[in-house]
């Protein structure tokens, strides 16, 4: 499926279909919709580029020469400013308009009137300018990209995802499979869910005790694509939680372990891996910006901070998973649980609170894990005189407790993607804990912090980057060519 797709967030998608659909006459209307396109390209996965929109510029009553029910008009000259700002922030123009009564699909029209401002562009900012065109029809949304070296032709989009609580993912007609591993999830949750699900891009964040069931159950769920990343290489200790691992794969990366092992179960996914830490490594934050759901499995605190700047940027939807616990000696000196609890965290760029408002990340704790990668050798009373206490998530990975996280956070995506959950008063869908100890589902009050850049403030939101995530040591962000 090399087939691009393009990416609005709820606000994006609430704004242009209440001006599309609201002309008090029934006419058609038309909008400008920029995106930023984000390409990534591996030997295992097709090239399919994301085009993330940014911004949503509803007509001018001054710029329409007519409409009626099914055609709009417009002056281009009125676009030139726009046509300016896509030269200079390296956005892709795209054009929307809905078909008020039908047809559900392009017309001979749209074909004329994007070749017409396809030249426009082309004329203004050169050859290797293209085109997103959106219709909306009925309440549902297409899309194709339209290229000014062959603007004949149109590329029809994969999916268009609206990043919304739940997610909601608009198929081109052509998508459509048979699979009868996935015949019963079609029977539970309906055709249309499965694939929805193949028109996915996932990435993991980690292959160990949590991501690795979790990369595999993706792949039995009938996910497209998914990016593994991680720079870790399997120990004898992980053997007793990882899938797929063997002693003889004792010091693999692990990454390349998980990859090795979906692609052996011969499920029509395809899997790409990245052998390196995410928070250190430019094709990996490219990856993450190519994909469309985020699934973390990490228990590092930088590489779970970047994730957490990152959702907001890139628009994606995310999935953190964790554990947590202690153990505590019994009266005959022999360890037990005090507690265990697996943790889900669904955070999507425009709802749910952010992983320091929801109490998994804390500064105090990723500045103690900069301390120990400076210097393993640093003690705990080094940490704590530097006020560098350690803290976090901190559990021993067991197995059957890694793998009901992993089931809770895939089951969570299917939510996403066709609700299913009866959640009780009590319950956050942002953030809920099972505690394997007590059998009891838990969630945290609301932060409530107003001043939290990510997601109160929002600061981060469709950021425009220099350095990705404008983070020099990242390195710059380059256009798609």
């Amino acid at each position: 499926m090399t087939q691009p797709r393009i990416t609005l967030l709820a606000s994006q998608e609430r704004t242009l279909a209440t001006y599309l659909d609201g002309h008090p006459l029934g006419h058609e209307r038309g909008a400008i919709v920029l995106f930023r396109r984000f390409c990534w390209s591996s030997p295992d996965v097709p090239e399919s580029d994301r085009y993330l929109a940014i911004d949503v510029i509803p007509f001018d009553d001054g710029w329409i020469t007519s409409s009626s029910g099914s055609n709009v008009a417009f002056e281009l000259k009125h676009f030139r400013e726009v046509f300016r700002r896509c030269e200079e922030e390296l956005l892709v123009f795209g054009f929307a308009h809905n078909h008020p009564g039908g047809p559900l699909g392009f017309s001979e029209v749209d074909d004329e009137n994007e070749k017409t401002l396809l030249q426009a562009l082309r004329n203004r900012n050169g050859p290797a300018v293209h085109l997103v065109a959106l219709l909306r029809s009925q309440g549902a949304w297409k899309a194709r990209v339209r290229f000014a070296g062959s603007p004949d032709s149109a590329q029809a989009a994969r999916h268009v995802l609206i990043v919304n609580q739940p997610l909601s993912i608009h198929l081109d007609d052509s998508v459509s499979s048979k699979d009868e591993a996935l015949a019963r999830q079609a029977a539970a949750f309906g055709k249309p869910f499965v694939e929805q699900f193949r028109s996915l891009r996932v990435a993991v964040i980690g292959a160990g005790g949590t991501g690795s069931p979790t990369t595999t159950l993706l792949a039995r769920s009938g996910i497209g694509e998914i990016v593994v990343i991680d720079g870790d290489r399997l120990e004898a200790s992980n053997l007793n939680r990882v899938r797929g691992a063997r002693a003889t794969d004792i010091a693999k990366n692990k990454a390349r372990l998980i990859r090795d092992y979906v692609q052996s179960l011969g499920l029509p996914v395809r899997v790409a891996m990245i052998e390196e830490y995410v928070d250190l490594s430019p094709e990996a934050v490219d990856a993450l910006a190519s994909c469309d759901v985020v699934f973390g499995c990490t228990d590092d605190q930088i590489g779970r901070e970047l994730l957490n700047a990152a959702l907001y940027v890139y628009g994606n939807a995310y999935i953190d998973t964790g554990l947590g616990g202690q153990i505590t000696q019994g009266p005959a000196g022999d360890p037990y649980l005090r507690y265990h609890f697996g943790r889900v965290s669904t955070i999507l760029p425009e709802s749910g609170e952010c992983l320091f408002c929801q109490g998994v990340l804390s500064e105090v704790w990723i500045r103690h894990q900069y301390a120990t990668r400076a210097n393993p050798d640093l003690t705990h009373e080094e940490l704590r005189d530097r006020y560098l206490e350690g803290g976090g998530e901190q559990a021993p990975g067991i197995g059957p407790f890694t793998s009901a996280v992993a089931d809770y956070g895939v089951a969570t995506l299917f939510d996403l993607v066709r609700p299913f959950r009866k959640f009780p008063p009590e319950l956050r869908r942002d953030f809920f804990t099972i505690d394997f100890v007590r059998m009891q589902f838990r969630s945290r009050q609301f932060n409530g912090n107003s001043d939290c850049v990510y997601c109160q403030q929002r600061s981060l939101l469709l950021m425009a980057e220099e350095y990705r995530l404008n983070r020099p040591a990242l390195g710059k962000r380059h256009a798609c060519v």
